[in-house]
């Protein structure tokens, strides 16, 4: 007759178990790796599909005979992770593609889910022969080239290149100067005509001085302004002439005058 069977635990080496565990470890880490990896897609695809958006520019005259462009900067962020170290810097072109100036702000961050507006206020000297000076006459499409870096999902880098196209629009709109003949008591009609597609009321006084082939002042005349937004402005005035002085050959000067800054317009030739 056999004797009873005895059944001993068996014992599980330490580095075993160790082992099992940093597998089991190693597997949740994948996983999120994974999940983690597969959010920061999801959530860059998000991002790809709301870039930047520029407002339209609205305009301001500085003390300093400066143009000023005044709009916003609105940044979206769908994704799951926020936007850090944003740096941005943009260059504005007319339309033509002559450079105007640039801007830039930062570093920021970006909450996820949320939205940002950060203002712009971009300074352009103004006279009569530079690139702002086609922003006095001229209404057109600006063109806003947007660099920037970024850090997203805490580790990934990202990198923004955007062009967006702004509507501008001028002041003094298709500003036209026409000379009439002289007359024989020694003036000129002098008629002009703009329309102000500017977002502001233009108050002030234009004024409109004659100079002849030699350089020598024939002469100036003014008219007062309170056109609005969208007005058209057209009015023609007598231009008295000093003796001998010809206005042929000559050129128009114009300047717009308010009691805070003087704005030089671009001078236009008398046949």
């Amino acid at each position: 007759m056999s004797g009873p069977v005895y059944t001993y635990p068996r014992h599980v080496p330490p580095l075993y178990r160790i082992a099992r565990a940093l597998r089991g470890t190693s597997v949740l880490v994948l996983v999120l790796l994974i999940l983690f990896t597969a959010s920061v897609v999801y959530s860059t695809s998000q991002l790809s599909q709301s870039p930047p958006q520029v407002s339209s520019f609205s305009v301001g005259f500085g003390s300093n005979g400066t143009i000023i462009l005044a709009g916003s900067l609105t940044l979206n962020n769908p994704g799951f992770y926020p936007i850090q170290a944003l740096s941005l810097e943009a260059r504005v072109a007319n339309g033509s593609g002559v450079y105007l100036g640039s801007f830039g702000f930062g570093p920021a961050t970006l909450a996820s889910q949320s939205t940002e507006e950060f203002p712009i206020d971009l300074y352009l000297p103004v006279s009569t022969t530079g690139a702002g000076a086609s922003l006095l006459v001229h209404s057109q499409y600006l063109r806003i080239g947007l660099w920037g870096n970024a850090t997203f999902g805490f580790i990934f880098p990202a990198g923004i290149a955007i062009l967006n196209n702004r509507s501008w629009g001028a002041p003094f709109s298709n500003f036209a100067l026409n000379v009439g003949n002289a007359s024989v008591n020694g003036t000129v009609a002098v008629t002009v005509s703009f329309q102000n597609q500017a977002s502001l009321t233009e108050a002030g006084i234009l004024r409109v001085t004659v100079i002849a082939a030699n350089g020598i002042t024939c002469g100036s005349a003014s008219w007062t302004l309170n056109v609005g937004p969208g007005q058209q402005f057209d009015q023609t005035q007598p231009l008295s002439l000093s003796p001998g002085c010809s206005p042929a050959g000559g050129s128009l000067v114009t300047e717009y005058i308010t009691p805070g800054y003087t704005l030089p317009l671009p001078p236009e030739a008398i046949p």
